[in-house]
C-alpha cells in the first residue's frame, strides 16, 4: 500500500465532509443575505473559504504534537497583538478590535480563543490530575492564562469573545477532573460576582442588552430592535420556509447584521422549522464526532487539545443561535461557518485541523 492510499484510508473525511457540508449551507445563506445589496462580500467569503478548508485539510495531515511546542510562544504573541490593537487598532461600530495588514484587517481576540486552548493543554497534560481531581490551588495557573487576554478582549470592548474564551476554558478545566468541592465553590463565587459585575463592570450599553433580553419591549425600536426582529424572521419561516432567496426581513433590511451575527435568522426564515432542525443535527453530529475523537486520541495532550478546539466551535453555536431565539441575550457572537468574517472563519477552521490531526494520528502511534 503506498502513502497515498494509506492517507486516504486514515484521514477523517467524515469530519471533513460534515464541516464542507455546513460551510456550504452557510455560503448559500450568505449568498441570499447580500446578494442584493453587498455581494462583494459573498466573494470576500468564498475566498475565505476557499483559504480555511486549505488550511484544515493541511493541519489535519500535521502531526499536532508539534502545537504542544508552539503553545507559549503563539500565547505570548496573541497577547502581543492584542496589545496593538490598543495602541493601533481599527475601530469600528464602537469597538477597537482589528489590525489593518495591509488589505487585510486581522482580529487577534479569534486567535486568543485558540491560544488559550493550546496552553491549556500543554498545562493539563504536563500536571497529572490528583486522585479526586484537581482543586483551586492546582488551578491559579490557568486562571491567569484564561483572565489575562480574557479582560485584554472585554477591554476593546468585545463581551462576546471574551465569553467564549471563559467558557472554552471552563469547559477543559471541567473534563480534566475537577474536584467537586472546588467546581461547587467556583459555581458560588459566579453566581455571586454576577450582580457586581452586572453593576460595576458592565458599559451601559451591555447592562441595556440583559435588560432588553429581559424584556424586549421595553425599548423596541432600540435596543431590543435586533432581538425582535430576529425572533420575527425567524418565526415567519413557520415549518417550511419560505423558500431560498425569498426572506424578506434581510432583503429589505429589517434585520440588522443579517449576515454575521443574525445569519441563523436568516437562514431560519427561507428555510423554516425543518431547516433549522437539519442545521441543529449537523452540530450535534459535530458534537458526537468531535467527542469521539477526543476519546481515542493516544495521548493526553491531544485528547485536551480536541475537547478545547470542539468547545471552541460548540458555544459559538450555543451562544449564536441561542440569543437569535431569544433565550440568550445578544452579545454579538457569531455563527461557525455560516457568518461572515475571515478572521474567525479561519480560526475555526484551524480548529477543525486540529481535530482532523488528532483523529488522523490514532491510527499512527
Amino acid at each position: 500500500m503506498d502513502q497515498a492510499d494509506k492517507i486516504s484510508q486514515r484521514y477523517d473525511w467524515g469530519f471533513l465532509g460534515l464541516v464542507a457540508l455546513l460551510t456550504g449551507i452557510g455560503l448559500m445563506t450568505l449568498y441570499s443575505s447580500v446578494y442584493l445589496s453587498e455581494i462583494s462580500l459573498f466573494y470576500k467569503q468564498l475566498s475565505f473559504v476557499a483559504l480555511g478548508l486549505v488550511i484544515a485539510i493541511f493541519m489535519g495531515l500535521l502531526d499536532y504534537r508539534f502545537l504542544e511546542r508552539l503553545a507559549w510562544p503563539f500565547y505570548f504573541l496573541t497577547l502581543f497583538l492584542l496589545l496593538m490593537v490598543e495602541f493601533f487598532g481599527r475601530s469600528a461600530a464602537g469597538s477597537q478590535r482589528w489590525l489593518s495588514l495591509g488589505a487585510i484587517n486581522l482580529q487577534p481576540s479569534e486567535l486568543a480563543k485558540l491560544a488559550v486552548v493550546l496552553v491549556l493543554a500543554k498545562f493539563f497534560s504536563h500536571k497529572s490530575a490528583p486522585p479526586n481531581g484537581y482543586g483551586l490551588r492546582d488551578l491559579i495557573p490557568v486562571f491567569l492564562i484564561v483572565a489575562v487576554p480574557m479582560i485584554m478582549v472585554f477591554m476593546q470592548p468585545d463581551l462576546g469573545t471574551a465569553m467564549m474564551i471563559g467558557l472554552t476554558a471552563a469547559s477543559v478545566i471541567f473534563l480534566c477532573h475537577l474536584k467537586m468541592k472546588s467546581l461547587v465553590i467556583l459555581m458560588i463565587s459566579f453566581l455571586t460576582a454576577a450582580p457586581i459585575v452586572y453593576s460595576v463592570v458592565l458599559k451601559e450599553y451591555q447592562r441595556d442588552r440583559v435588560r432588553t433580553f429581559l424584556d424586549p419591549q421595553r425599548d423596541p425600536l432600540g435596543e431590543g430592535y435586533h432581538s425582535i426582529q430576529s425572533m420575527i424572521a425567524v418565526g415567519s419561516g413557520q415549518v417550511f420556509g419560505k423558500g431560498y432567496l425569498q426572506g424578506t426581513q434581510s432583503k429589505l433590511e429589517f434585520l440588522p447584521k443579517h449576515h454575521t451575527d443574525f445569519i441563523f435568522s436568516a437562514f431560519g426564515e427561507e428555510w423554516g422549522f425543518i431547516g433549522a432542525l437539519v442545521v441543529l443535527a449537523l452540530f450535534t453530529l459535530m458534537v458526537f464526532l468531535g467527542v469521539d475523537i477526543a476519546r481515542k486520541s493516544r495521548d493526553k495532550f491531544g485528547s485536551v487539545l480536541a475537547v478545547g478546539c470542539l468547545s471552541l466551535i460548540v458555544w459559538h453555536v450555543i451562544v449564536n443561535i441561542g440569543m437569535e431565539i431569544g433565550v440568550l441575550p445578544v452579545v454579538g457572537v457569531t455563527l461557525p461557518f455560516f457568518s461572515y468574517g475571515g478572521s474567525n472563519l479561519v480560526t475555526n477552521m484551524l480548529a477543525v485541523g486540529v481535530l482532523l490531526s488528532v483523529s488522523y494520528r490514532r491510527h499512527i502511534f
